[in-house]
């Protein structure tokens, strides 16, 4: 999870700095944060992540299509499991 945090904070603040969404170091950070947080085994952190993930995925596609809707799909995921507890 914590490197997830790292990747997503990377990438949120070459993004800030202007850097353009399809620079491949700003996608390599969003790439890199994606592939941590599927490895997330927490849940509740993997849940509490989703968002700020969400959010960067929705500024960075990547090359690869399908990213945003994998995230999206693995967030309902482990929305709905916490409601059923």
């Amino acid at each position: 999870a914590r490197a997830c945090e790292l990747w997503m904070a990377v990438a949120d603040a070459r993004l800030g700095n202007g850097e353009a969404a399809d620079d491949p170091d700003v996608e390599g950070a969003v790439d890199r944060a994606h592939h941590q947080w599927q490895y997330v085994q927490d849940p509740a952190r993997a849940q509490a992540l989703a968002p700020f993930l969400i959010s960067l995925r929705g500024r960075v596609p990547g090359r690869r299509p399908g990213a945003l809707e994998a995230v999206r799909r693995r967030a309902e995921i482990l929305e709905a499991a916490s409601r059923t507890g």
